[in-house]
Parts: C-alpha cells; sequence; structure tokens
C-alpha cells in the first residue's frame, strides 16, 4: 500500500510538471475562412522564435492609415481568440480608437506553444508589427496605450504594460496570482510545482510604484465561479491609489463581457 501510495503521488507530480501546458493552457485555431468575416480588420504576420504568428488591428475610423488617436492593446482570456473581440471593439462608439487584437501563441494562426515568455514574446512582436504597419516608431504609439484585459489575460497585459508607459487598464476578473488559482484546483504543496505563475499582484506593485502610473479599472461578476470576486476585490484594495472596482452583479466569469457592456465602454471614455 506505502508503495502504491508513493507511486501515485510520483506520478501525480510527473504530470502536474510535464503536463502543466495542456491544463493551464486551452489553445484552438480558428475554422477555416473565419477571418474574411472581418473585412475591417488588418492582419499583423510578424516571426518569434515560436514561428509565424498573427494578430489584427482595427484601424480608426476617423483616421484609418494614421496612428489612432488612443491604441487598445486586447488581451483575451483563456480559451478565447482575438477574432471573439472584434465585434466588441467594432462598435466602441470613439472613432480615434484602434485596437490591436492579440492572439497568444498556439491560439489562432499562431504556431508554438504558450508560456509567460514566449506570450510576452509574442505581444511585443505584434506591437512593433503594428508600428511598422503605421510606418511609425513604437514610441509613437505609446502617448495614448491603454489595455483591455479579461481572465489570463489581466496577467499577460500587465506582464506587457510592465515594459510600456501605459496610460489606462482594463481588468476583467483578474486572479491574484495563477499560484493561487492553482492552489484552489490541486491544494497545497502541488501548487508550487507551478511553472508558469503569473503575478498579478506583484505587477499591479510595480505599475503603482511609477512616477506616473496609469489608471486601472477592475471589473468583477459577483458570481464568478472560475476566478472568485473576492481576487478582485483583493486587488483593489491593496492599491486604491490606482484601482477602481465595480462588481457586476449576476455576472459570471464569461456573461461580464456583456452584462459589464455598458461599465467597459464608460471605463474605455466612451
Amino acid at each position: 500500500m506505502f508503495r502504491i501510495l508513493v507511486a501515485t503521488a510520483i506520478g501525480v507530480v510527473i504530470l502536474l510538471l510535464f503536463f502543466q501546458n495542456r491544463l493551464i493552457y486551452h489553445p484552438r485555431s480558428y475554422p477555416r475562412g473565419v477571418v474574411s468575416r472581418f473585412p475591417s480588420l488588418v492582419p499583423l504576420s510578424y516571426t518569434t522564435s515560436q514561428g509565424s504568428e498573427e494578430a489584427f488591428y482595427l484601424p480608426p475610423r476617423l483616421s484609418p492609415s494614421q496612428p489612432p488617436r488612443h491604441l487598445w492593446v486586447v488581451f483575451p482570456g483563456n480559451g478565447s481568440l482575438a477574432l471573439n473581440w472584434a465585434d466588441f471593439v467594432e462598435h466602441a462608439t470613439d472613432p480615434g480608437n484602434g485596437f490591436l487584437l492579440i492572439d497568444y501563441p498556439g491560439y489562432g494562426n499562431c504556431e508554438g506553444s504558450p508560456s509567460p515568455r514566449a506570450i510576452q514574446e509574442s505581444a511585443e512582436a505584434a506591437f512593433g508589427c503594428l508600428a511598422q504597419s503605421l510606418h511609425c516608431q513604437p514610441g509613437a504609439l505609446e502617448g495614448n496605450l491603454n489595455l483591455l484585459c479579461h481572465s489570463i489575460g489581466c496577467a499577460t497585459g500587465l506582464n506587457f504594460a510592465e515594459r510600456h508607459p501605459v496610460d489606462s487598464i482594463i481588468l476583467l476578473a483578474p486572479f491574484t496570482s495563477l499560484r493561487e488559482m492553482g492552489r484552489r484546483t490541486v491544494g497545497w504543496p502541488l501548487c508550487w510545482l507551478l511553472l508558469h505563475n503569473f503575478d498579478n499582484r506583484a505587477r499591479l506593485g510595480e505599475l503603482a510604484a511609477r512616477a506616473h502610473p496609469p489608471r486601472i479599472t477592475i471589473l468583477h461578476g459577483s458570481d464568478d465561479q472560475v476566478v472568485p470576486v473576492s481576487m478582485g476585490r483583493e486587488l483593489a484594495a491593496m492599491f486604491p491609489g490606482i484601482v477602481t472596482f465595480q462588481e457586476i452583479p449576476g455576472a459570471d466569469h464569461i456573461t461580464i463581457l456583456s452584462d459589464g457592456r455598458a461599465q467597459i465602454l464608460a471605463a474605455m471614455g466612451d
């Protein structure tokens, strides 16, 4: 019996160490022809260490060929894709807004495998590719740079913000850290086997220490069964000087995108 227990424990450790990518990320590709349904979006193709990747850009209606007055970089949640945001951003009312929609390695039309480092590399490459397509330097897009992030996208977005001056960030259903999410799933001490730890608490602390920190809005559904609303409250309570918190009554992890639409648009300045 003891040997069986030891063997089982070792098996669980091996599973968590070598297959945690499959446990954390849920990549999926686009069905054939789906990109053509969004003629207003500009595909951006670039190459990273993961291979060929692609993001999408929605130009501002006010001046499509010029850098946008406000650039919003959208970081989707796990299991979601950049084009899932296309309808939402197309109906954002400010004609001066442009939107860079990010797909992660292994998602959409992107090759590779997702990880914090690979996602960061991909986001930086997409940002640089957008600047090149607009015939400007990346720094020219940082004057009014903003982020719209959901779920694990809150973590990938905050990692991006660590490397750029950002004016405004909207976090939808953020967790405190992925390790704490792992503790809810596999318990202690197995959560310490996590190799892909995203730490939103630490990133917000770094942003709060800036001379000119961004304005941050956290929106969290009261009925979120994936990331508890208590995590969003905790992050807001830790950084009251830069974070505004709104709880969306009755919204869960997914319906916050629809139930909280008015609040999202208000936070975007629309």
